[in-house]
């Protein structure tokens, strides 16, 4: 089986041994390597995002190989456990048990996502104009009912967050290959096949997804500036009915997402459904929690 070189980021951590170590606590304290930020140094200490196997940068000591093909993270051959970076899952991950499912959840490599934040955390210290209120905005949500077991579908009764897009950006290059049950799924999908570039939609949606834009303008309407729209770079000859794609939110709500006339060519992710707007598409009116600028570090994975 050969790999599927989606690998684009390896966890580095010296002493770290795939076969007695803790994969919880890689997790947690690895260092987060691209290939470009790869020093002859790690070899022999980075592992897979997702399985926690080893790995290896090829060719190890320069850029790009013989045929010009960019250095790449590669799984040795020594241990070979099921993960979706070496040969891609067809439908998603899929348990074996309650137990298993529940494990992953402790593991933190799975998230089951009930809802995300309707509104705004109240912030004690007065009104801000960029919202930086308490890093922990995850709440715990019920425990939800499931079908991610392998055999037919079965369900598991498993403790869900409610969560926010913010705080899926925060440690985006963590949470890039973790697995997600967004709200109304039944398959667990990593986060990095979650996302759908606004650039590809061509149609409306009425399932809300995960989307991501580059931010062409973002402007208010006159008189009041109480409302306004985010334009995301959106390609006018793509042959098909829509010419644009925005968010249409309040200007105070932009702006307390870091989003403004300085965003432009910055990310953002939104989740919602797509609807018409004039002669383009929207995401109308997002929840406080279901839109966020994506930090500028963590912008090379998507694009």
């Amino acid at each position: 089986m050969s790999d599927n070189n989606d690998t684009k980021l390896a966890l580095f951590l010296m002493g770290w041994n795939y076969e007695t170590g803790s994969k919880a606590l890689l997790r947690r304290t690895a260092e987060h390597v691209a290939t470009t930020e790869y020093t002859q140094n790690m070899r022999g200490h980075i592992f897979c995002p997702e399985c926690c196997a080893p790995l290896y940068r090829s060719p190890h000591d320069r850029e790009y190989d013989a045929s010009g093909r960019r250095a790449f993270y590669v799984h040795g051959r020594a241990h070979q456990p099921e993960c979706s970076l070496r040969v891609r899952r067809a439908e998603g991950r899929r348990f074996l048990n309650e137990e298993q499912a529940r494990q992953a959840i402790e593991d933190d490599e799975l998230v089951v996502v009930s809802s995300f934040l309707s509104d705004r955390p109240v912030v004690v210290a007065g009104e801000q104009r960029v919202y930086d209120g308490p890093h922990v905005e995850d709440q715990h949500g019920e425990t939800t009912e499931v079908a991610i077991g392998r055999h037919n579908g079965e369900s598991f009764r498993l403790p869900s967050r409610i969560t926010t897009v913010r705080g899926i950006c925060r440690n985006f290059d963590r949470n890039y290959y973790k697995y997600y049950v967004m709200p109304g799924m039944n398959s667990a999908v990593q986060l990095k096949d979650l996302l759908i570039d606004i650039a590809t939609v061509r149609e409306t949606c009425a399932v809300p997804r995960l989307y991501f834009g580059t931010v062409a303008r973002s402007y208010t309407f006159p008189p009041r500036h109480q409302n306004g729209e985010t334009m995301f770079q959106y390609p006018r000859n793509n042959s098909g009915e829509y010419v644009d794609f925005c968010i249409k939110t309040t200007t105070q709500s932009s702006r307390e997402h870091g989003i403004d006339d300085g965003s432009v060519e910055r990310i953002v992710l939104v989740y919602g459904v797509v609807e018409v707007n004039g002669i383009g598409l929207c995401i109308r009116n997002p929840g406080w929690g279901e839109f966020a600028l994506l930090p500028e570090r963590y912008e090379a994975l998507l694009r």
